[in-house]
């Protein structure tokens, strides 16, 4: 009882025969007392049968649940019938107590460990698989909006496979794209030079049978003479816009004057056709891009500025092309509508898309805005990389697109 009553847990513990008389007690005031007017008396009824089995018993209190009660039969001698029992009441409340903190604390302690884990899984899966991914987007994202040759992930796994073989694919793509886009410029080319020395002048020399017919029935046969007087005026126009779809087919200005005569011959004609106030400023570039490179930006510069008179009915345009950065600069202003994309559904058309090509083969970028003021002005502004060079044929349009788009520019000009 000395032992027991200096356990913490313990809060009543006694010593009783087998006609529960007290013979020891945790409180000295209990001794030589019957069990059952002591606070075990409960416990003494419930559990007597212990000592006809002589088996141990355990048990929560019915009356409080934080009580535990333990009967222990033994034999005070070593005659049979000398039965004791020994009753013991735990109070498990400072026990519950240090088993919940101890449970919180095992608790925070797992929840930090697999907490540190899923950090660590979710860093390893991000590094090795997201990130990696991302990259592969990223690359997809860049080839297409033709920033350069696509690039490729490091190492052996799925993913930097997938990334050498879209690589290896855009560049046969853009090879054999190439190809196929030079034969039709060589095919243009062709058109235009046979619009030039065949059609203008069987149309000069018919136009000179006009006038020569004129000057014969002139004075003689009024009516005729007026018919003979509109056919030549007629094959003048014709020459005029024959020879204006040879040079649009055909820029021969680049070849032999270089790209600012050319420029100069194509805002010319924005001003004579469209009745635009035109202004160029075209620097030397012919040291930082290549023959098929200028041609290439003139072809740009062709559609930014036939499409803005078009679609924009500016007054006033002005056309640079400079040096900015180690850049080539391209920048198209007007005070006309400024651009709008098709809505979603209608495709874009064939100028534009042939733009878009000629933009991929100069890994060049174009930059749309508008500038507010008392009056706006829309600018198309194009940079091409330092140092471009072309070693590849270069994006041109179909021979019958451009005869086409020139057919009607030149046809809308002199209606009007």
């Amino acid at each position: 009882m000395s032992y027991v009553s200096l356990s913490p847990d313990v809060e009543l513990g006694l010593v009783c025969d087998k006609q529960g008389v007290v013979n020891y007690s945790t409180q000295l005031q209990w001794r030589g007392m019957n069990v059952q007017s002591t606070p075990l008396g409960a416990a003494w009824k419930h559990f007597a049968h212990v000592l006809m089995t002589m088996e141990p018993v355990a048990a929560w209190d019915g009356e409080e649940k934080s009580k535990f009660v333990v009967m222990s039969p033994f034999f005070e001698s070593y005659d049979p019938s000398s039965k004791a029992v020994v009753i013991i009441r735990y109070d498990a409340t400072l026990a519950t107590t240090q088993v919940r903190e101890d449970a919180w604390h095992e608790t925070r302690r797992q929840a930090g460990v697999l907490l540190a884990l899923c950090l660590l899984l979710w860093f390893a899966l991000d590094e090795l698989v997201a990130n990696r991914v991302r990259k592969v987007v990223e690359i997809l994202r860049a080839a297409a909006s033709r920033e350069g040759p696509p690039k490729v992930l490091e190492g052996e796994d799925e993913l930097s496979i997938i990334s050498k073989e879209f690589a290896g694919a855009m560049e046969q793509l853009r090879v054999a794209e190439n190809l196929v886009l030079d034969g039709a410029e060589q095919e243009r080319r062709k058109i235009g030079r046979d619009l030039h020395d065949d059609l203008c002048q069987r149309l000069s020399a018919t136009k000179m049978k006009a006038e020569v017919m004129l000057g014969v029935v002139e004075g003689h046969d009024e009516k005729s003479a007026r018919l003979a007087r509109q056919v030549a005026e007629e094959l003048a126009e014709s020459t005029v816009i024959a020879r204006s779809m040879a040079w649009g087919l055909s820029p021969v200005g680049i070849e032999r004057h270089g790209l600012k005569d050319a420029m100069e011959k194509m805002v010319r004609f924005a001003e004579r056709s469209y009745q635009v106030k035109c202004s160029l400023d075209c620097a030397n570039v012919n040291d930082y891009l290549s023959g098929s490179a200028n041609e290439l930006l003139f072809r740009i510069a062709q559609e930014l500025v036939i499409n803005a008179c078009k679609h924009s009915s500016p007054s006033v345009m002005n056309v640079t092309i400079r040096m900015e950065g180690g850049e080539v600069l391209l920048s198209v202003i007007h005070d006309g509508k400024a651009f709008s994309e098709p809505p979603p559904g209608k495709e874009r058309g064939m100028g534009l898309h042939l733009m878009g090509q000629r933009l991929r083969t100069l890994s060049a970028t174009l930059e749309r805005t508008v500038e507010k003021g008392e009056k706006d002005f829309s600018i198309a502004t194009v940079r091409i990389p330092p140092n471009i060079q072309q070693t590849a044929p270069p994006f041109c349009s179909t021979p019958s697109d451009e005869n086409q788009s020139s057919t009607e520019n030149h046809s809308s000009s002199h209606r009007g």
